[in-house]
């Protein structure tokens, strides 16, 4: 299987059947659907590139292109988009371009769509085969940009609540899992202990992200065998680093703020 791509068309047509047909020859799974949130709903987690072919229902989809963005950043899905300018543009007012990995005005060969699918697909099987680290952290400015720091070197998903980071867990693998410990709703201990009483994720290193040096309350759920915590005061090349040789090691040093174990 060299992954599965999510087709979304409005209505039949006999070149997206053509795509799926040649997709499918690849050993590509492939489901085509309408776009419609509640027929994406189901597919999403198990897709790993969508294709959106535009038509006149882009300009009364304000919804559903919100929705389809969103998936995209927080799913960290792959998206090329077919369609005619004026419907590229359109879309362009909901979705940032820099989400949009390709763009194919129409009419479109189908044989090029077809190829370039094969080669993000490719490139995203490799990728997939990089250490994987989940940041779970309430606080988007710190999420982002640890997101940002991170994934020179890894591939990184991020959630923004406990319940986001276990539901992540549930759809993908992940080596290393950098948790905020001090969460509205459900805190980091509480996510912590969900994620040991499944066997699936019982065995994720965990590290804690907290903003103080309380190292007494990070002790006080040793039992849940966490890694140890990061200081959120510590600077970038601290971070990568002591990261690295986690990896490298797979031990942890906690860092206080003036970079003493």
């Amino acid at each position: 299987m060299a992954g599965k791509a999510l087709l979304i068309n409005q209505g039949s047509a006999l070149m997206i059947n053509r795509l799926a047909a040649l997709l499918k020859e690849a050993h590509v799974e492939t489901a085509v659907v309408e776009p419609d949130i509640a027929a994406i709903m189901p597919e999403k987690n198990s897709s790993d590139i969508f294709v959106l072919f535009t038509a006149d229902f882009v300009y009364d989809a304000q919804d559903f292109l919100n929705f389809l963005k969103d998936v995209c950043l927080e799913e960290e899905k792959p998206l090329c988009v077919v369609g005619y300018d004026k419907e590229l543009a359109k879309i362009a007012d909901s979705i940032p371009r820099d989400l949009v990995l390709r763009q194919f005005p129409r009419p479109f060969d189908v044989k090029a769509v077809f190829a370039e699918i094969v080669a993000l697909l490719k490139a995203e099987g490799e990728t997939s085969r990089e250490k994987h680290i989940l940041l779970v952290d309430d606080d988007t400015t710190f999420l982002q940009m640890m997101k940002s720091w991170l994934e020179m070197s890894y591939h990184v998903a991020a959630a923004r609540s406990g319940m986001q980071g276990i539901s992540y867990i549930v759809e993908h693998s992940v080596d290393l899992i950098l948790l905020d410990y001090d969460m509205p709703v459900m805190s980091g201990p509480q996510v912590l202990e969900a994620l040991r009483s499944e066997t699936r994720s019982a065995n994720i290193p965990v590290i804690f992200l907290t903003g103080k040096n309380d190292r007494d309350s990070v002790m006080s759920v040793m039992h849940l065998k966490p890694e140890g915590y990061i200081l959120k005061s510590m600077d970038r090349e601290e971070i990568l680093s002591a990261v690295d040789r986690f990896f490298k090691t797979k031990k942890w040093e906690n860092l206080s703020q003036d970079g003493q174990a």
